[in-house]
């Protein structure tokens, strides 16, 4: 910052001394909107925890999913349902997001239908295998190195 006031004083070069000033402007406005959009961040993060009730799915920071069973917020606790009788207790802070399940319009659209899908018939033959690798193998170069 100094340099930039002395060059802005000395006006011998006029032209880098507003180069300079254009470029710190340019980085104070990426550094506002970059604390903009983490404190954006941080009041839905904080909105979600305050509107947590029971049956909600959840993911947690550490990658857990699971429902809420129960909240505490005098304690900043929930209690998570991981799978049909596990439960883990976790600090509000550890719920990363609300896990909504997405409506028929958000899910994309496939251009595969059923006729696209190719009919492999020698997957589903039920007649049995001459050897451990199948009968299409009678030459197998896996038998040499068994020997």
């Amino acid at each position: 910052m100094a340099t930039v006031i002395a060059q802005a004083g000395g006006g011998e070069q006029g032209g880098s001394s507003m180069f300079m000033l254009i470029m710190l402007a340019v980085l104070g406005l990426l550094f506002f909107m970059m604390i903009r959009r983490s404190r954006k961040a941080v009041k839905k993060q904080q909105e979600q925890r305050a509107s947590m009730e029971p049956g909600m799915e959840v993911m947690t920071t550490f990658g857990l999913y699971g429902t809420v069973v129960d909240v505490n917020h005098d304690d900043n606790k929930a209690t998570l349902e991981l799978s049909p009788g596990q439960y883990a207790t976790i600090h509000l802070q550890a719920v990363g997001q609300v896990v909504e399940e997405p409506t028929e319009d958000e899910l994309p659209e496939s251009d595969i239908t059923i006729d696209d899908v190719p009919d492999y018939p020698e997957q589903s033959s039920t007649e049995t295998l001459d050897n451990e690798y199948g009968s299409e193998y009678k030459n197998d170069p896996r038998d040499d190195r068994d020997r």
